[in-house]
């Protein structure tokens, strides 16, 4: 993205309260950086905050490098699912290579996804139950369809419209064909969803299934199907893909033993399914992150701090005390 088109969106995007508010609400991650404490000269001063998204910013902490250095410490720490506060002690000028020469100290507060991610591709019948059964869950669905008319036209539950973002998108005329699968960052599927194909064509939901396989960070990947269908979509795929890759991929999907064939009794299958995938993944998270060996982003100063400890921090760091003068200890 260009400075042009970065400076634009962050014209466009509400006040940090504002999209602090929406994100909580929506259920997704966020974190809320505050500058607690200045000393010397530096872009912005105490109780400067800004909301940092996966996707966007809200307000700033004063540009350059200092806000690069706190975004990218932040999204890195949302992206391994972490919660809680962690403190960033910066110098100025050895961290951020800014002339200010002075330093302060971030606090970042980590607020994880709550809601699991569907992205589903299709909304004909099965698709549109699937979202009925799913969105009053709270889970996010990104529903897609090369069907405009389709899509648009297909209803969702009351007091669900929030968390279901239609996009229109249609692999073979969107993205250029090649026998390689396209680049997997041009593909609207963000990482850590769980990924749906059940087009009405399957031409496009073994474009989709190719192009989806090699990524290795999304939560599951399910093709809508009969196991003789599957075969004949497996050995076509070998010819482009690795064995591993074609693993990921589920087909049929639904939890077995529910032999109907009417869309409502197919979606209440695989979203059987998807509720137990999902329920592992997150034992597996929390079982990574109690691990002693598992692996965090390194930290500018090697501080976290617990909701209780931030509490404490900023009752230590009252309105005298936040534009002290004397030298912060500096960052390892």
């Amino acid at each position: 993205m260009s400075a042009i088109k970065r400076a634009i969106k962050r014209a466009a995007t509400s006040r940090w309260y504002q999209a602090l508010a929406e994100a909580q609400a929506a259920l997704t991650a966020h974190a809320l950086a505050t500058v607690v404490t200045v000393a010397g000269s530096a872009p912005r001063g105490a109780g400067s905050k800004m909301l940092i998204t996966p996707d966007t910013l809200h307000d700033s902490l004063g540009g350059g490098r200092l806000e690069q250095l706190v975004v990218e410490r932040a999204r890195a720490m949302l992206a391994q699912g972490q919660s809680g506060c962690h403190l960033e002690e910066i110098a100025l000028g050895q961290h951020a290579q800014q002339c200010c020469g002075g330093h302060v100290q971030v606090l970042i507060e980590l607020y994880p996804a709550l809601a699991p991610r569907l992205t589903l591709f299709g909304a004909g019948h099965v698709g549109q139950a699937i979202v009925h059964l799913l969105a009053p869950l709270d889970w996010q669905i990104d529903w897609r369809d090369s069907r405009a008319e389709q899509l648009e036209s297909a209803t969702i539950p009351a007091g669900s419209e929030g968390r279901v973002q239609r996009q229109t998108f249609n692999i073979l005329t969107d993205l250029p064909l090649s026998k390689a699968a396209p680049a997997s960052d041009s593909l609207p599927v963000r990482a850590g969803s769980h990924v749906l194909v059940l087009t009405h064509d399957h031409v496009e939901d073994q474009a989709l299934v190719a192009a989806l396989a090699p990524r290795d960070d999304l939560a599951s990947l399910g093709l809508i199907g009969s196991s003789s269908k599957w075969a004949r979509f497996r050995q076509r795929l070998r010819g482009d893909l690795d064995e591993h890759e074609v693993a990921r991929i589920r087909c049929p999907i639904g939890v077995p033993g529910i032999p109907g064939k009417r869309p409502e009794e197919i979606a209440i299958a695989v979203v059987a399914e998807l509720l137990q995938l999902q329920a592992s993944r997150a034992a597996q998270q929390t079982d990574d992150a109690n691990s002693p060996t598992s692996s965090h982003p390194p930290s500018l100063d090697g501080n976290g701090l617990t909701r209780k400890g931030a509490r404490q921090l900023r009752a230590r760091l009252a309105p005298d005390a936040m534009h002290q003068t004397e030298p912060t200890r500096k960052a390892e």
